[in-house]
């Protein structure tokens, strides 16, 4: 809540010794809830998106969007609905982030979509799509890596060798040709993300991006 809301100094607004009688609020499933936002239309992000509103907010709900978290298949099952499979969102942020760093073709989040938000949502002109003619040019960002140091990551990941159990055969995922992973289990993603990750780009990637992959890929203390 911002510093400058209405409670900060207004004990009245808590509506102190009032003994509150209306009854709890129904309990919905997790089926029930997604029949629910499953109605909800698709939210219109950028600046000119104004404030969206869904028919009822205010008196029958208080949703404003159908939360990303309903396209995970055991979401609308979950006992407990924010109980997240974590080596399922490690497996997400590590594929994520891999691929976009090696421009994998069709994984990577720096595709055109999102450089066009570039032009929406930032102000770096350097990022930004250069259209000469009937072509269309994507500039290579800082974070990426060129094709020649795509491959010297790829022939490091083909020549590791791990202690039995602690991980798969990695090598044999690596796809030296497309500089890619396949068929990553979500353990291995976390060996990745917690001891490979750091020490393969260290290197290879500015500075300042190396820091931040640090930051999220750093043990939990």
């Amino acid at each position: 809540m911002p510093p400058n809301h209405r409670y900060r100094k207004n004990k009245n607004d808590f509506f102190v010794g009032r003994v509150e009688k209306d009854v709890a609020p129904p309990h919905l499933s997790g089926e029930e809830l997604f029949d629910v936002v499953s109605e909800y239309g698709d939210i219109v992000f950028g600046l000119q998106s104004g404030k969206q509103k869904f028919l009822g907010f205010g008196l029958t709900h208080n949703w404003v969007k159908q939360s990303i978290f309903w396209e995970h298949p055991y979401w609308k099952t979950n006992l407990l609905c924010h109980n997240l499979d974590v080596m399922h969102i490690q497996k997400n942020v590590f594929e994520n982030i891999f691929n976009t760093v090696m421009d994998v073709k069709g994984k990577t989040k720096d595709n055109i979509k999102a450089r066009l938000d570039v032009v929406v949502f930032c102000n770096r002109k350097n990022m930004e799509l250069v259209c000469d003619g009937s072509r269309v040019a994507k500039p290579r960002a800082s974070f990426v890596l060129e094709k020649n140091t795509q491959v010297l990551v790829c022939k490091c990941l083909k020549s590791l060798r791990f202690p039995d159990g602690y991980a798969s055969n990695i090598s044999r995922l690596v796809n030296m040709e497309e500089c890619r992973l396949y068929e990553m289990k979500s353990h291995d993603c976390h060996v990745f993300m917690q001891t490979l990750i750091p020490l393969a780009f260290r290197d290879l990637l500015p500075k300042g991006i190396w820091d931040a992959l640090t930051e999220i890929y750093a043990p939990a203390s």
